[in-house]
């Protein structure tokens, strides 16, 4: 009798464990989808925010600071240069 009995408590024992791996198997994915969701919004903002920066930074600080070299550019070749004349209208 004895070991039937053994086999009896295996039987109930393996029978409750994947009902808590399955429980445990969503919850994991929920928690990874979540995190996989927060590490895309976190990029995202942290991208937004370097492309700002870097715009108003250093483009706008190259273009301000090549400012003056752009107008002796057209100082120079401004008598060369013909400009579009407006559209008459009648």
């Amino acid at each position: 009798m004895r070991p039937q009995e053994a086999q009896a408590v295996s039987s109930v024992g393996p029978a409750q464990e994947p009902s808590k791996q399955t429980r445990a198997g969503r919850t994991n994915w929920i928690r990874i989808i979540l995190a996989a969701a927060g590490i895309a919004t976190a990029s995202s903002v942290a991208g937004v925010l370097v492309y700002d920066w870097y715009f108003d930074s250093v483009i706008v600080g190259l273009s301000s600071s090549l400012q003056p070299i752009s107008d002796a550019f057209h100082q120079l070749g401004g008598s060369h240069v013909r400009q579009a004349s407006p559209p008459t209208t009648n």
